[in-house]
């Protein structure tokens, strides 16, 4: 049962208001209408779905074609700012999860397997045109970052070996008549399900800004995808195992096996294309609530007394003037408490669980020469498989940021609305 939506609509929407929010309940337990494969060939920069907010002419762009991710931002007077070096399925905006004991090659990715074989999925748009929603569907592995082939298949598409002549993998185990051959080596044990939504016009925010919700659910039991990546196997790390993943919940010990995830980090990133924006500042909010600017250029992941939870792009340093683009992940419930369990059966959440060891931005201006790269990165104990808990019970990782666009003081003010409504 995809009952993922009711757990978001129900519970994680009120975190805001309820008043203006409980239309989109009832699809909370609506399966997808449309089943696809894992991964399949399709061109990155192909936006399918479109969302604005407020009245300047911001629009981020969706597509279909490769799990939701952002191909498209808009900022008014520049165009899309996302062409050409970030259309692509390993860049984009969109979000992956990774654990240290898998040797960060165990790599569920929302786009899909390589840069143009993507995991198609339906999107459906709310009746307002406020929301677009991506149902559930499984994620598939990225293609091992050129340091582990556990590839022995590549009939659907190409891997980065070279020298295997697409017969050879690393990952020890017989695979000639694997039924799904490259579609069952790269299907994760992990879903995918998320929202954007339009909220200027609401609550008093007048200024542009979409939330983005998003969850990656262990609900597959550990089968062979994961299985290529055991204990053993060429990036295995032992060392990185937990001695409990769980904190509080659930009760009792849960040490750490090849089966489950250690040490995990999830990692949302945004991306533009350095030929059609270079912002000259970054603001960010330092520990004490105050507001500092730097020059952006030279700035790599380090903003000193940073409370690590929002940064502005900007073209000027007088907040009044210029365009920005703000990244908001707020300490809200859902952002503090980011591990859940659910109850397959009627969609609740029977308990939530606080596994940080670490927050932050990380932000390269230069990522690539012609490309930006800015998100948030979230570091936690890791995830228990569901052959490990009580029936109907498996785990999710969730997160919430917000996308926000307009002078620096602008959404500096937006920022400070929007902690009051969400009672930060």
């Amino acid at each position: 049962m995809h009952t993922y939506k009711l757990i978001f609509l129900s519970v994680l929407f009120f975190t805001i208001l309820p008043s203006t929010l409980v239309s989109q309940e009832n699809q909370g337990s609506q399966k997808p209408s449309e089943t696809y494969d894992i991964i399949s060939k399709s061109n990155p920069r192909i936006t399918t779905h479109h969302l604005t907010s407020g009245t300047s002419g911001f629009q981020i762009g969706i597509t279909s074609n490769a799990g939701g991710i952002i191909n498209e931002v808009v900022l008014p007077g520049l165009g899309d700012i996302m062409r050409f070096a970030s259309d692509m399925y390993g860049r984009a905006g969109q979000v992956a999860i990774r654990d240290r004991a898998h040797g960060g090659r165990y790599n569920p990715t929302q786009a899909g397997f390589n840069e143009t074989l993507g995991s198609k999925c339906t999107i459906t748009q709310s009746s307002d045109k406020k929301t677009l929603i991506i149902d559930p569907r499984p994620l598939a592995l990225w293609h091992g970052d050129g340091k582990y082939d556990f590839t022995r298949w590549e009939n659907i598409g190409d891997d980065p070996y070279r020298k295997d002549a697409g017969k050879t993998d690393e990952d020890g185990l017989y695979e000639e008549y694997l039924p799904g051959k490259q579609l069952d080596e790269v299907k994760s044990e992990f879903d995918y399900y998320g929202t954007y939504e339009d909220l200027s016009g609401k609550h008093g925010i007048t200024t542009a800004i979409i939330r983005h919700y998003y969850q990656i659910s262990f609900i597959r039991p550990p089968g062979h995808c994961i299985n290529q990546h055991r204990a053993g196997t060429k990036l295995w790390k032992p060392m990185h195992l937990q001695q409990d993943i769980s904190v509080d919940a659930p009760k009792g010990l849960h040490e750490g096996t090849d089966k489950d995830m250690n040490n995990m980090f999830g990692v949302w990133s945004l991306r533009h294309d350095r030929n059609k924006w270079i912002p000259k500042h970054v603001y960010y909010r330092k520990n004490n609530g105050k507001w500092k600017s730097k020059l952006a250029d030279g700035i790599e992941d380090w903003f000193p007394s940073c409370d690590n939870t929002v940064f502005i792009s900007a073209d000027s340093d007088n907040p009044l003037e210029g365009k920005a683009l703000g990244l908001y992940r707020p300490k809200t419930e859902i952002n503090r408490e980011v591990i859940i369990g659910i109850n397959e059966t009627n969609g609740s959440i029977v308990y939530t669980d606080k596994r940080d060891s670490d927050n932050s931005i990380t932000y390269n201006l230069k990522c690539v020469p012609k490309m930006s790269k800015y998100g948030f990165m979230n570091t936690n104990n890791g995830m228990i498989n569901r052959t490990r808990l009580d029936a109907n019970i498996y785990e999710a990782y969730r997160n919430e940021v917000y996308i926000l666009y307009g002078t620096p003081k602008e959404i500096m003010d937006a920022i400070a609305l929007l902690d009051v409504i969400l009672g930060i």
